[in-house]
């Protein structure tokens, strides 16, 4: 027999790192040997179980004939958010008799637990009308029943108010808990075995009896896997971090929540200090923040340096974009006998989800755009750490809490989890109510379904692969065929050709020689170190596939290095009818290697670029001459590219007022918008209208004294502040 156990925090396991929250479930093993499954879920109610957390369904998947089956809903059934709420004599009871009638169907008996009640001492329970519901409910079906909601109401008042304090989370400043804990609901070890001896013995023999007194030493809580810190060019281990649980997001989602009245409030200016100010901690810090991160990618003290330079950077620029109050976008049309007084602005979006990036530490990781645009838009931020450089990630997260101290707002505007269980739990919680994500196609698609699926779906700002397409014509090839060589040679390569928009396919003459004239630049570099050991070993997959598709060859090699942690780059070239046998040379792969396909005339180009899926970046370089097919390619080039090049190179994306930085899919999945520049903060607002508003209750930017000096659109007509 196996006793699973369907219910909330009260009756949920909790991990090491944060104990001694336990929940009662957690504490039954003390008592038996019976195995135990706890699929309870802090925050779950009798319908998120079903309809959106998989509970039901995971039981119901695993459970058998004698098992028994603990039902135990009712603390957060009457909340309004989060899609949690059900009537209790309504939904309530239907998700409940879901559970009943389930396990019946397999062989296995259900049994009703009405809720634990809360540390309060009125003449009435704290769960309203649930416990009776959940009573009648059990009469109806003929369902057992542990009245576990009447027993703690007895026993808590039995204990009084100071001897509940031991059992309840009222903690003095912890490791976990740094400024301490008052909570009324949740157990420590020792309350949560109380209240399972409570549930044991007025289960009867409902449940098999206990064995043994439990001990207390021996309560279990659930191991974190560790994130290390590893050095990319020895593999050696350098730091360990601690895996954040599902539970410990939640907890930052909520502290994220009540942050956001309070940048709201500081207006434009306020967080315009706040950008600042944490730019200048990073400026300050950069020497310790570029050891780490050089040690933890591989990319070099000179690129690190400038790429905190960049951060820091944006940060500034979008402090001027607050200051310039444009991005509010107000719009007022005053009441004129026909329509109503309305009045348009842009507000914060909500607590913002940010999943760091691999090849940019900085730029586009715990400090970067995406989370520079959301605090600008007025949104705190919860940042997943990429497993590649957590402590790069805890440094920056230390230079932006400082930051958020000298501007005199909260430190959790920005906070950091870790795992890849924090990621999920990131995306799926209802607090967020947006994700940006710098990865991989596969793995941004899977966050990005999961983010549509979810029962208030959110938007996905993903950027996930590109290819970038660099075409070359004749007139460019005859006059200039080594001065591109050897520029797109370094752009290709440029930081191991782990850039977003390094130039992955390149397209050129059949006669002009491009490949033969790169050949020498790419076989003179030397060894390349890759980010981790996942993406070495995807890289040299990639490249090993792509060397065997038919009609490419391999054009020049780079030096092989002494260790088995470096590669090297390649250059691969061929006709470009290769593309009629292999869809992977329209892939992004990750790493210094690119392909040149050679075409014979201009519509076979128009062909081949017309072919490429949605990118970032398309490049042209051609001669003035050339005018009629440079407008022919420049037509495809903005139906695949946010960004268009000409006669330059796609590496290196400047920040300012008029950047974009996204593009069709896969590029990005929302190609509406940019994660880089001024415009990136519009992502993480939405529009609001007030209409016919009493004066007294318009926002600053509102109202018709215009405290903040906005630029405003007054009956269509632009005017200033």
């Amino acid at each position: 027999m196996t006793v699973f156990i369907a219910g909330d925090s009260t009756a949920a396991a909790y991990p090491v790192t944060l104990a001694p929250q336990a929940g009662w479930g957690q504490a039954l093993p003390l008592f038996w040997d019976v195995p135990v499954v706890n699929e309870a879920i802090p925050g779950a109610s009798a319908r998120t179980s079903v309809e959106r957390l998989g509970m039901h369904q995971r039981i119901m998947e695993a459970i058998g004939p004698g098992d028994h089956l603990l039902i135990c809903f009712g603390h957060n059934d009457g909340k309004h958010e989060q899609g949690r709420f059900a009537p209790p004599y309504g939904g309530y009871q239907d998700h409940l008799r879901r559970y009943v009638r389930g396990a019946r169907e397999r062989g296995a008996r259900p049994v009703l637990v009405t809720s634990v009640e809360r540390r309060a001492f009125g003449p009435e329970g704290t769960h309203g009308r649930y416990p009776d519901a959940m009573r009648d409910l059990a009469a109806a079906e003929g369902a057992p029943l542990i009245d576990l909601q009447a027993v703690s109401f007895r026993r808590w008042r039995e204990l009084g108010p100071e001897a509940t304090r031991e059992l309840f989370l009222w903690l003095d400043p912890h490791p976990h808990y740094p400024r301490g804990s008052a909570d009324d609901t949740h157990f420590t070890a020792r309350g949560a075995i109380e209240v399972a001896g409570m549930l044991l013995e007025a289960a009867g023999d409902l449940l098999p009896a206990a064995v043994r007194a439990p001990d207390p030493a021996r309560l279990e809580w659930r191991p974190v896997d560790p994130v290390w810190s590893v050095d990319a060019r020895s593999g050696e281990r350098r730091r360990q971090y601690v895996s954040t649980s599902r539970e410990e997001v939640g907890r930052a989602c909520r502290e994220a929540e009540a942050v956001l009245p309070v940048l709201d409030a500081a207006g434009p200016a306020g967080r315009a200090v706040l950008l600042e100010a944490m730019a200048d901690v990073l400026d300050e810090r950069v020497d310790t923040l570029v050891y780490a991160a050089d040690a933890e990618t591989a990319l070099g003290l000179p690129r690190l340096t400038g790429e905190v330079a960049r951060t820091s950077g944006q940060l500034r620029l979008l402090a001027e974009v607050l200051r310039d109050g444009s991005f509010l976008d107000v719009r007022l049309d005053t009441a004129d006998g026909t329509r109503p007084d309305l009045r348009r602005m842009n507000v914060p979006l909500g607590v913002v989800g940010v999943f760091s990036a691999s090849n940019f530490p900085f730029a586009f990781s715990v400090g970067g755009g995406d989370t520079a645009s959301a605090l600008a838009a007025g949104c705190p931020v919860i940042v997943k750490a990429h497993p590649l450089h957590p402590e790069t990630s805890e440094l920056t997260l230390a230079a932006l809490r400082e930051g958020a101290r000298r501007a005199g707002l909260p430190e959790e505007a920005v906070q950091l989890v870790h795992g890849h269980e924090a990621g999920i739990a990131l995306v799926t919680s209802p607090l967020v109510k947006a994700v940006g994500f710098t990865g991989s196609t596969a793995g941004g698609r899977f966050l990005h379904d999961l983010a549509k699926s979810r029962p208030e779906p959110i938007p996905f700002y993903g950027e996930l692969g590109s290819l970038n397409p660099l075409v070359v014509t004749p007139g460019a090839a005859a006059r200039r065929i080594g001065e591109i060589a050897a520029g797109l040679a370094a752009s290709a390569t440029l930081g191991a050709g782990q850039f977003c928009v390094k130039p992955g396919l390149v397209l050129a003459p059949a006669d002009a020689g491009l490949a033969e004239a790169m050949a020498g630049h790419v076989a003179a570099l030397g060894p390349q170190v890759l980010l981790g050991d996942g993406i070495r070993e995807r890289f040299e997959e990639g490249a090993a596939a792509r060397e065997a598709v038919p009609g490419l060859r391999v054009a020049a090699v780079g030096r092989a290095g002494d260790g088995a942690r470096q590669v090297a780059a390649r250059l691969l070239t061929g006709p470009v009818s290769a593309l009629d046998d292999s869809e992977l040379l329209m892939e992004e792969c990750f790493g210094p290697v690119t392909v040149v396909l050679t075409y014979d005339g201009e519509d076979a180009l128009v062909e081949a670029l017309a072919a490429a899926p949605g990118n970032l970046t398309a490049t042209l370089h051609s001669e003035p001459e050339e005018e009629r097919l440079a407008a022919r390619l420049v037509a495809v080039m903005r139906e695949r590219a946010g960004r268009l090049v000409f006669d330059g190179y796609p590496t290196g994306v400047a920040v300012g007022w008029a950047q974009e930085h996204g593009g069709p899919y896969p590029a990005t999945t929302e190609p509406t918008s940019t994660s880089v520049g001024a415009a990136a903060v519009f992502r993480f607002l939405r529009p609001v209208v007030y209409q016919d508003c009493p004066p007294h209750l318009l926002p600053e930017a509102l109202r018709d004294d215009n405290p903040w000096r906005l630029p405003r659109r007054v009956n269509g007509v632009p005017t200033p502040p």
